[in-house]
């Protein structure tokens, strides 16, 4: 979804310590590599199209066992009241990166993606237009991926962010209003909240069947 600013850091605050324990508890065979076969780069599987092993956006998206073996993830999803779509432990190895790249596929045309990091460091950076990021663990960012974009990972330790993607609601966007991006609300009134809202109902009814987090707690 096109944003008016490359980032947004929402105002939640989540236990980076139980994010990093539950990760912790998931089997090393439970990582696959990235759908685009970009080096250095691997997800496990949290939401996806019937709840299987796979990274294909059409289809019932529904938890998957590494979901359900995760409580304090679930808690934080659900947190948002939101319906999610594809969701993702993913994974940056020490010293790699995510090539610079825009998504505008039809997947992205009504949704955006939250990140919250569970295990980084200072050094490692997300490029997003013309500015540039640290996330820090237990944050939570929105950004706009229809420009141009990549992450790098100077380190010799892995990055692990918490990613799932949503169309929101409107008190999903009212709740991004309030983000460290002071120009949001000049730029992202009412009006548009309403309009963007509209749109992603109209979305869900004509694709994708989404799962929502409300009845994973």
């Amino acid at each position: 979804m096109r944003l008016p600013r490359p980032f947004y850091r929402l105002p939640v605050r989540f236990d980076a310590a139980r994010l990093k324990s539950e990760l912790e508890s998931l089997p090393e065979a439970a990582w696959a590599r990235h759908p685009r076969e970009f080096e250095g780069n691997s997800s496990i599987r949290l939401i996806s199209a019937d709840g299987a092993e796979n990274d294909t956006m059409r289809g019932a998206m529904l938890p998957t066992p590494h979901l359900r073996a995760c409580p304090y993830v679930r808690q934080v999803l659900a947190s948002f009241n939101v319906v999610w779509s594809r969701s993702r432990f993913m994974r940056l190895n020490p010293g790699a990166n995510v090539p610079e790249h825009a998504d505008t596929s039809y997947h992205w045309f009504q949704r955006v993606r939250v990140h919250i990091p569970v295990i980084t460091w200072p050094e490692v950076r997300f490029n997003c237009g013309d500015e540039s990021v640290h996330m820090a663990a237990g944050e939570a960012w929105l950004f706009d991926n229809w420009r141009r974009h990549s992450v790098v990972n100077p380190t010799d330790q892995v990055r692990v962010h918490l990613v799932a993607d949503t169309s929101g609601t409107a008190s999903f966007w009212q709740h991004v209003a309030r983000s460290s991006a002071g120009r949001w609300k000049q730029k992202f009134d009412e009006r548009c909240l309403q309009e963007r809202f509209t749109r992603s109902g109209e979305l869900a009814a004509d694709s994708i069947v989404e799962y929502a987090t409300g009845l994973l707690v």
